[in-house]
């Protein structure tokens, strides 16, 4: 296997290898998961896979093609990414003018975020998008016979950024796929992808990273110490993109996990007091006085706990408390994370951490998050529990 990093989602591995074991390979993969998760890591796993099947009569060649996977320089193997015009490229920006841009960035850290690429190709003030000029080169390069003889992958990652009318061509291209053509489609958000693009892949699920995996890496890979890894992996929720930031910014010197219970705690107070609205503005103010980064990384954290929260609720996991603060019950909290409130939660968040992507004003975004935050918890689930 090469080099790029994937931590943990072994199994997952170990599934997609039966696949190009079996000789029948789909044509389009949708590898969908939360954030962090390492969807690009194991699509590249993926590719490796496919490519090496015309070498595996030959350990020298096989070395080669693995090499050339692990550099991002295998000519069959393919990636499409959200971009902009910058100041260098003015106009009709597609991936192949940021490849080299993209080969340094996920070498370093296949687990990079849409904002810290957005940052590298100094298009941070833009949204990143995939357009109908990226169709045109897709159609170009998937059309043509593979360089080796073998299979050709194109990997489109955040694919959910793709706009309708890029969507409708890419579909039509999966609809009729040239020979020995593979699309693994990555998304963090498969309701965003065109309905009859999704029918026609085969779906992939990935879970949230083991709090131990993630501490295993950042001690084995990073050097991080033993008590500042479990932390750190307690703390970014399964999200190993939000790990590699909190260890590489000075967001550890905040107690997430405090902040957190003080916000909910207070979130919770408002419907029988609703002078501890007041309170709930000091939260925010305080907040919003964090750095930005330190802003969206604990919005992070906290999407991260109430999906736990979700999913204990309705026992899909068994949660063991990490909590430092004993006094917080995470058994009495998570009911009140449930069916008719996770959906909004979720979107009022990540619309938070956008604003705050787009330089908008904390002390609001915060605020009027924290106001919405005291109608939903309250919110009565629509499932009897029987």
């Amino acid at each position: 296997m090469s080099k790029i990093n994937l931590v943990g989602q072994k199994e997952l591995i170990k599934e997609l290898t039966q696949k190009v074991d079996s000789g029948r390979l789909a044509h389009s993969f949708l590898i969908t998961g939360p954030a962090g998760s390492g969807k690009l890591s194991i699509a590249i796993k993926f590719a490796e896979l496919i490519l090496s099947v015309k070498h595996v009569d030959d350990d020298l060649s096989l070395a080669g093609c693995v090499q050339r996977v692990n550099n991002l320089t295998h000519p069959d193997l393919h990636f499409v990414f959200p971009v902009n015009t910058n100041t260098r490229i003015k106009s009709r920006a597609t991936s192949k003018h940021f490849a080299k841009e993209w080969r340094e960035s996920i070498i370093e850290n296949p687990y990079i975020t849409i904002s810290q690429w957005l940052k590298k190709i100094d298009i941070s003030n833009k949204k990143g998008n995939i357009s109908v000029n990226e169709a045109e080169d897709i159609n170009k390069v998937m059309s043509l016979k593979s360089y080796e003889g073998g299979s050709k992958v194109m990997i489109i990652w955040l694919a959910e950024k793709m706009n309708t009318e890029c969507a409708n061509k890419l579909l039509k291209l999966i609809e009729e796929p040239s020979p020995k053509t593979v699309f693994v489609l990555l998304t963090e958000n498969a309701s965003a992808i065109l309905p009859t693009i999704k029918s026609r892949c085969q779906i992939i699920n990935t879970s949230p990273i083991e709090s131990g995996e993630i501490s295993s890496s950042l001690i084995k890979d990073h050097g991080v110490d033993t008590n500042m890894a479990n932390k750190i992996s307690n703390q970014c929720g399964g999200d190993y993109s939000l790990a590699l930031s909190l260890f590489r910014s000075d967001s550890m010197q905040v107690d997430f996990e405090n902040l957190f219970i003080e916000w909910v705690r207070l979130a919770f107070k408002v419907k029988m007091d609703k002078s501890v609205v007041k309170d709930l503005m000091i939260w925010a103010e305080k907040i919003s006085k964090l750095p930005k980064e330190t802003q969206k990384q604990f919005l992070v954290f906290s999407l991260g706990l109430f999906r736990k929260s979700m999913l204990s609720n309705y026992k899909s996991i068994t949660y063991g408390s990490d909590f430092e603060d004993k006094s917080f019950s995470f058994k009495k909290f998570s009911p009140f994370i449930h069916d008719n409130n996770i959906l909004e939660l979720y979107k009022e968040i990540n619309k938070s951490i956008y604003e705050l992507n787009r330089n908008g004003n904390s002390k609001i975004i915060i605020t009027d998050l924290s106001l919405k935050l005291t109608r939903l918890i309250h919110q009565k689930s629509t499932i009897i529990d029987e």
